[in-house]
């Protein structure tokens, strides 16, 4: 009797070293596994950021949901986009996109604070969302790397791209990129193929007239064209780009007439009721 259950007992411990072993094995791999996950996890978007200082993408992120898009639709894929560096841009595109866009772009770390207060007491009042306060940055953020559905995961991930962003590239790059991937029209990417597209030209030629046009359609690149002359919405849009580059000293009283089709306001108040009337 003592003999067998002294069997009984060597072979219990037997298992339950053997369990403690496996148990021990797989929570070794287990943390190894995390280590090295999160170590990707984290040096990924370094990585991807880091590659931008001196390569152009092939396309977004966005650019390959909409390609998905067009192919779920059976619709042809006729994308057309094709980059050109900074100073073959016209400067007066490249004003009027920050004018409309992200007026403290050259002067905010990534995240414009003062917008987004601002935004978060509007849409209270207006007791629904109808003001954003992305930056240039965060819309390039989201552009290159992320999906555009509403979820907090995406909205940190390209929090953290946006701060990578701003650390590894600085604003002309990221203004040279935005500028070059951005949708600005059904199949439309980037300002030298809207600038063909519309304008039949390239985009170091646009005027100011054209370029404030064309800048005025990034709110909504898939339903409205800068050769809508009848288009409230953009003549808005407009209006605050002659607004904000006149305040700046970038439009004299002839440029802003030329550009709004009217003479500048000489009150401040004229001026910020213009930019209110942009977003709603």
């Amino acid at each position: 009797m003592t003999s067998r259950f002294s069997k009984i007992f060597f072979l219990a411990l037997a298992i339950i070293r053997t369990f403690f072993m496996i148990y021990a094995v797989a929570f070794s791999v287990a943390g190894t596994a995390l280590i090295v996950w999160g170590y990707f996890t984290i040096t990924r978007p370094i990585k991807d950021v880091r590659y931008l200082m001196d390569h152009n993408p092939g396309e977004t992120a966005f650019m390959k949901q909409y390609r998905a898009s067009l192919r779920l639709q059976k619709k042809p894929d006729t994308l057309y986009q094709r980059f050109v560096p900074l100073d073959s841009i016209s400067r007066a595109l490249q004003n009027a996109v920050i004018a409309v866009e992200d007026d403290g772009f050259y002067t905010h770390p990534g995240f414009d604070i003062e917008a987004i207060l601002s935004a978060l007491e509007y849409n209270k009042e207006k007791n629904r969302i109808v003001r954003g306060a992305s930056t240039i940055t965060q819309q390039l953020a989201k552009n290159l790397f992320c999906d555009h559905e509403r979820s907090f995961i995406r909205k940190a991930k390209e929090m953290g791209y946006t701060l990578l962003l701003e650390k590894y590239l600085g604003k002309d790059r990221i203004l040279e990129l935005y500028l070059n991937y951005a949708q600005w029209g059904d199949n439309v990417f980037g300002c030298e193929a809207a600038s063909q597209s519309y304008y039949k030209k390239p985009s170091k030629r646009l005027s100011m007239s054209e370029a404030s046009r064309l800048a005025a359609t990034l709110a909504m690149p898939s339903r409205l064209s800068p050769l809508n002359e009848k288009s409230v919405f953009i003549q808005k849009r407009v209006e605050v780009i002659a607004n904000n580059l006149y305040r700046r000293h970038l439009l004299d009283d002839s440029g802003y007439a030329t550009v709004a089709g009217f003479a500048p306001a000489k009150d401040s108040a004229a001026n910020s009721t213009a930019a209110d009337s942009l977003q709603e």
